[in-house]
């Protein structure tokens, strides 16, 4: 999963992984005294081996990542990796860099021409640190690499044909229409960046779709839902359920908020103000990049006081050490849900609210919106200057009743202190 700069200035030895990857093998190291350094794995001679790239923060996220790329480039070219630790220490990496890399005309030595996948790398570096969900992140590369390098990734930039550009994305694009949409426009941007570079004159990605490999009939797909009216039969069978505490509570989270199910698996403690009744999500975790408020109804403010007894001091509300992301994992949350109906997903509850929502005729359209962090369209967006909190509370406290039929959860501490007697 791609990192964040508050996720690592956040990040403590003995929690969780003393590695944490961030991809195409970058990693951050925890140590036992509180530092923090970038290392890059990586393979040379068939033998694996680490190259620290710097401490953070004396080095930061994106030019960590900048020296990872410039790195796995000079290590595929044949530099051996001793070499570039020592050019790492004297700080002279940044200089063979731009050598390698730019390609600049007036350097000395003969200008070499980079292959597809050379070109590709130097793109998703630079494109990457501007991505904010690790898996979006991953996917940039694994399309390219799964469906455009078998046919051409070797090949010089210049060298290759519209026609080749057809045949690598023709196989998929009626059957994996949006990956072949997305494999496409990526591959577009790479030839982009070899045009802006003067390795070739156009664009051999750049063409009527519609023409060359035909039109698609667009099918839109719909995350799998309850209807509403049986939330409260699934709020039931979910207080009874079988399960892990930690997933329960997870559902009961996603379920009560209607947020995203990452906005509930990572949240962490900082994020809530229990005495005013806010749980405030950052911009780096929200869809839309909007830092995103939602008052706390009495039955999620009992459910984050059970969490509270779970999670102990670990800074998230679902923290999973064991788990590679930290936390409990998004399978475990869909996993329970789908024990009631294989139909439905965690991201469909979010639909059940707003058909409930809506169903009620007494919640402003704005209040609902605002509810499930919609982005608002533009002339919308230029007119509003609240979130119409208050309006909400009340909005998600009736919500919270319906489902649960007016009751409370099950206190933990009661039962804890019960036992103890």
């Amino acid at each position: 999963m791609g990192l964040t700069t508050k996720q690592i200035e956040a990040a403590k030895f003995g929690v969780g992984p003393s590695r944490v990857h961030d991809g195409m093998g970058l990693y951050l190291r925890l140590f036992s005294g509180g530092a923090k350094v970038f290392e890059l794995r990586h393979r040379q001679s068939g033998k694996p081996g680490w190259i620290t790239l710097g401490r953070f923060p004396e080095i930061g996220l994106r030019r960590a990542r900048d020296l990872a790329g410039a790195t796995r480039l000079m290590l595929e070219r044949g530099m051996p990796a001793a070499d570039l630790r020592v050019l790492l220490k004297l700080g002279k990496l940044e200089t063979l860099d731009a050598a390698l890399i730019t390609q600049k005309p007036d350097m000395p030595g003969p200008v070499v021409t980079p292959s597809f996948r050379e070109m590709a790398k130097i793109w998703f570096e630079q494109k990457s640190p501007g991505l904010r969900n690790g898996k979006h992140i991953q996917q940039n590369w694994t399309t390219i690499e799964t469906y455009i390098f078998p046919h051409f990734g070797e090949r010089k930039i210049d060298e290759i044909s519209v026609g080749e550009v057809i045949a690598a994305i023709q196989p998929i694009w009626h059957s994996k229409h949006e990956t072949a949409k997305r494999t496409l426009g990526r591959t577009k941007e790479i030839f982009a960046l070899a045009k802006i570079r003067e390795l070739r004159p156009d664009n051999p990605a750049d063409f009527d779709t519609r023409i060359a490999l035909g039109p698609v009939r667009n099918k839109k797909g719909h995350f799998g839902s309850l209807p509403y009216e049986q939330l409260p039969d699934f709020w039931a069978w979910l207080m009874a359920a079988p399960c892990d505490l930690q997933t329960r509570h997870l559902a009961m989270l996603m379920v009560l908020s209607a947020k995203r199910t990452k906005e509930c698996r990572l949240a962490r403690w900082e994020f809530f103000d229990l005495e005013a009744g806010i749980w405030t999500t950052p911009e780096d975790l929200m869809k839309m990049a909007r830092v995103h408020r939602v008052p706390l109804s009495r039955q999620v403010s009992i459910t984050l006081d059970n969490i509270a007894l779970l999670s102990g001091d670990a800074p998230q509300l679902f923290a999973k050490a064991k788990n590679r992301s930290g936390v409990v994992s998004e399978n475990a949350a869909l996993n329970l849900v789908k024990r009631f109906d294989p139909a439905i997903t965690g991201h469909g509850f979010r639909a059940s609210f707003k058909t409930w929502a809506r169903a009620q005729k007494r919640y402003e359209r704005d209040a609902i919106e605002f509810a499930l962090a919609h982005e608002p369209n533009a002339l919308e967006a230029a007119y509003q200057r609240e979130d119409l909190l208050e309006e909400r509370a009340q909005l998600m406290q009736d919500w919270a009743d319906f489902v649960t039929d007016g009751q409370d959860p099950v206190r933990l501490r009661d039962l804890a202190s019960r036992d103890q007697r």
